[in-house]
């Protein structure tokens, strides 16, 4: 203790006596660990009743320690409210995100959605997002939707007829029907070269053009699909991808032990790459001058389609017949929604479906 109650005039026996019975040097540790108690030493057993003791109980069902909870008190409570603090809660759940709000002009303007970094990685992350940012939005706002990878926003139709329409609707959904939105999607990308094998059991083989002369064709002129000035082995090749073109396509999901998952309709197109390649998901394929043709199937699945299962395998299958006649449009299929056909391209992949995530899956096929 350095301060003292001794007037200036003290004689020396008076500051002896002082400094032997001052008992400061004894107690002030405590005295220091005290102060220090509640805001910086917070020991664990005393943790429950601070988070109690400073009205920081709503955090409980989000994070999982006090410690943790007791850490956002002052950065979090003092920006409550504001978007700020929804960052906060969102690096709590581990995920990181950029605020959208509406225009000013819509009705809705005060409905927010999130684009989030990644894909949710838990089902059961997304209760916690949703609780995290409800308690920290302003009290003017509403959160309406968490999108990643699949973003289709509601079209504006201003009051008309079409305001009412699927299109007047924005993506996602809602985990059992109530709360935000979820509007999750991830992309896979694959290649694969057809053999004559593939071709044949396809029906679309054609064999090698031995000449350019018309008489030489395998096929009648009448079904040709290519300009008469175009080269005979471009327009064969431009015949078979045609006929791929113009078979019922789907893309097939299985799990480990190849059991089928389910079914999902494919849309199927021929194509002929440009001189900087052929645009394929957010890449280019590379040009190929000796084969510029190609077919291009891609598919998307729905939100909840094969939810709870893992595929370990994609492919497609072409020429098949749908089981059950009276919905010959159904998108997806159970394993027992398809009969024949032929199955090629079988490639590997890791898919856990979801209920809120929708799988985009696409094949580029040279011959």
């Amino acid at each position: 203790m350095t301060e003292t109650l001794l007037p200036s005039n003290a004689t020396p026996i008076e500051v002896a006596l002082d400094r032997a019975g001052d008992q400061a040097p004894k107690i002030d540790p405590a005295l220091s660990y005290i102060s220090g108690w509640k805001h910086s030493v917070q020991p664990d057993d005393l943790r429950p009743y601070l988070v109690h003791e400073f009205g920081m109980g709503l955090l409980q069902p989000y994070v999982a320690t006090y410690g943790g909870i007791l850490a956002l008190r002052r950065p979090w409570c003092e920006v409550r409210g504001t978007h700020e603090a929804i960052s906060q809660g969102l690096a709590v759940a581990g995920y990181s995100g950029t605020l959208k709000d509406p225009p000013a002009r819509r009705l809705a303007w005060a409905e927010f959605q999130i684009d989030l970094d990644r894909v949710r990685d838990e089902k059961d992350d997304l209760g916690i997002i949703a609780g995290l940012v409800e308690i920290s939005r302003p009290e003017r706002s509403t959160f309406r939707r968490g999108v990643h990878g699949y973003d289709v926003p509601a079209a504006e139709g201003c009051r008309t007829r079409l305001s009412g329409s699927i299109l007047g609707d924005d993506s996602g959904v809602r985990i059992d029907g109530k709360g935000p939105k979820w509007s999750f999607g991830r992309a896979y990308r694959y290649t694969h070269v057809l053999t004559e094998g593939d071709l044949t059991a396809l029906g679309v083989w054609l064999p090698e053009v031995p000449s350019q002369l018309w008489a030489d064709m395998e096929f009648p002129w009448a079904t040709a699909t290519f300009k008469w000035a175009d080269d005979a082995a471009l327009g064969r090749r431009v015949s078979m991808a045609s006929a791929i073109e113009a078979l019922p396509c789907w893309v097939r999901f299985a799990d480990d032990a190849d059991q089928t998952i389910g079914y999902r309709r494919a849309v199927c197109r021929g194509v002929e790459q440009g001189l900087t390649g052929y645009a394929f998901g957010t890449d280019f394929l590379e040009p190929n001058l000796e084969n510029p043709i190609g077919v291009h199937v891609f598919a998307r699945t729905g939100f909840g389609d094969g939810y709870g299962s893992e595929a370990a395998s994609v492919s497609i299958v072409f020429g098949a017949d749908v089981t059950d006649q009276s919905k010959p449009g159904q998108l997806w299929l159970e394993p027992a929604g398809l009969t024949g056909g032929v199955e090629i391209a079988s490639q590997p992949i890791s898919i856990l479906f979801g209920e809120t995530v929708r799988e985009y899956v696409q094949f580029f096929l040279r011959f």
